[in-house]
């Protein structure tokens, strides 16, 4: 079946370039890149392609659930089967704070899981949502997934089922590490001292000193401790989860600190099934060959964004007065800014800001700022007057040097390990702004090292002096 005739058996009148996207992208035989503007409709796009290829089912990543409806609802008006599955902690129906815990100890004798040896109900679920909340609906997502041509899930659930090609939304994140805020660590090492002395003196050097790997006796030591406290349901297990938390992720990841938080840096990755279709609206030119893809680029004109010369938040060289000044003169010109920066550097403004990492209200006024690797840097939509960028958002020193050798076992060059990370974080913030192909904020820069950069964020951004 050709595309065009997917669009008209559904119903459906293409967007202008739909059609040319979707046959480009059928006729590719291995991997594929598709970047579009944000409303082109690229799911529209990708799913009538793999219809008319013959590629289904189809695998589709999602960073967050909250897309799944998007992208069920799109596969439903070409008549195919979605089904959008979610991992334990959605999904698990027994209210404990750690269900992959809760379910490697007692899923034997979970009486969820034992209602399943009666069967699941033979109807159409597009999600785990619809399951019935008596049936372990971890466990019968299986069941409907076998059945569903469109498998939406996160990035990294478990895969069930083989598939004929996998879909990879937002791909713009793949090659920039997940920065992971590890909160409650403290209470969790005093309840570690209180149990083993020994064992929590060992994990304080781990998160002072950081380290490129986790001692997997470690690891293993402080799970015997909450597992026995788990299996007994005390209090201390829930103290101390938040350290199992930061070692598991810590494992496979690159430890920091920042403003006095620890921070987990989760690594690059590439899905290792395919063939993998990547989907994104903000990956520029140069990072368009290290998805080892065929690229289909749409045609989009690209945004002006001016560079504020005269301040940085370079380390050792930081120009808080600068920022205030400028902050200051923003809020008197426009009605709503966002503004995005490290923590290192927030906590130096806050006598500007008027909303700090909290989504303000429909009818906000002032100055909202967000950590630039924090919650609000992607999939929410913040529209505003003019959108800022405090700071070039560069990883530390020693987290690029270890992202060297992740890049490098991807087979990509290890010096992009310094700008990637900074260009995509920065497409990213200013795309909270900018999600409605209408929407047009003021985009400020304001660092001089976005200059020298300006080359890696053609044709996104068009980057001028101001």
């Amino acid at each position: 079946m050709r595309v065009l005739e997917v669009f008209e058996k559904a119903g459906l009148k293409p967007r202008p370039g739909q059609v040319e996207a979707a046959e480009a992208l059928a006729g590719v035989e291995g991997d594929a890149l598709l970047v579009a503007p944000t409303g082109f409709g690229k799911t529209l796009a990708v799913l009538s392609a793999l219809r008319s290829s013959g590629r289904l089912p189809v695998l589709w990543l999602v960073r967050s659930l909250e897309l799944g409806s998007r992208i069920s609802g799109d596969a439903l008006r070409l008549d195919l089967k979605p089904f959008i599955a979610a991992g334990r902690a959605r999904s698990c129906s027994v209210k404990t704070d750690d269900p992959e815990e809760y379910c490697l100890i007692n899923r034997s004798r979970c009486p969820f899981f034992q209602n399943l040896k009666e069967g699941v109900p033979d109807l159409f679920y597009t999600s785990w949502e619809e399951i019935p909340s008596h049936l372990c609906r971890y466990y019968a997502q299986d069941f409907y997934i076998a059945a569903a041509d469109v498998v939406v899930q996160n990035y990294r659930r478990r895969v069930v089922g083989s598939y004929r090609a996998v879909v990879v939304d937002e791909a713009h994140n793949l090659l920039k590490p997940n920065i992971v805020e590890i909160k409650g660590l403290g209470e969790a090492l005093d309840a570690l001292d209180a149990l083993n002395p020994e064992l929590g003196e060992k994990i304080r050097g781990i998160i002072n000193k950081g380290v490129a790997s986790i001692d997997l006796d470690v690891i293993e030591e402080t799970l015997i401790v909450y597992r026995e406290e788990f299996a007994k349901e005390s209090f201390m297990a829930r103290r101390l989860l938040p350290l199992v938390r930061f070692l598991k992720a810590a494992s496979r990841g690159i430890v920091y600190r920042e403003e006095g938080k620890v921070m987990v840096a989760l690594p690059p990755w590439r899905p290792s099934i395919g063939p993998r279709i990547y989907l994104s609206a903000t990956i520029p030119k140069p990072i368009e060959d290290l998805f080892q893809a065929a690229v289909i680029r749409v045609p989009s004109e690209p945004r002006k964004a001016l560079v504020v010369g005269d301040v940085t938040t370079k380390y050792g060289e930081e120009t808080i007065w600068g920022y205030m000044k400028l902050l200051s003169s923003l809020k008197k010109r426009h009605k709503r800014i966002l503004a995005f920066a490290t923590d290192r550097i927030i906590v130096k403004l806050v006598s500007v800001i008027d909303f700090l990492d909290e989504k303000p209200p429909d009818d906000w006024r002032g100055l909202a700022m967000f950590n630039v690797f924090g919650r609000f840097s992607e999939g929410v939509d913040l529209p505003a007057d003019a959108v800022v960028m405090v700071g070039a958002p560069f990883l530390p020193p020693d987290v690029t040097e270890r992202l060297r050798k992740y890049y490098y076992r991807m087979g990509i060059d290890p010096d992009n390990a310094r700008w990637i990370p900074m260009v995509t974080a920065t497409l990213q913030a200013i795309g909270r702004a900018t999600r409605s192909p209408e929407a047009s904020p003021e985009i400020i820069l304001a660092d001089y090292r976005f200059k020298k950069f300006a080359k890696y964020f053609e044709p996104v951004l068009h980057i001028q002096d101001s």
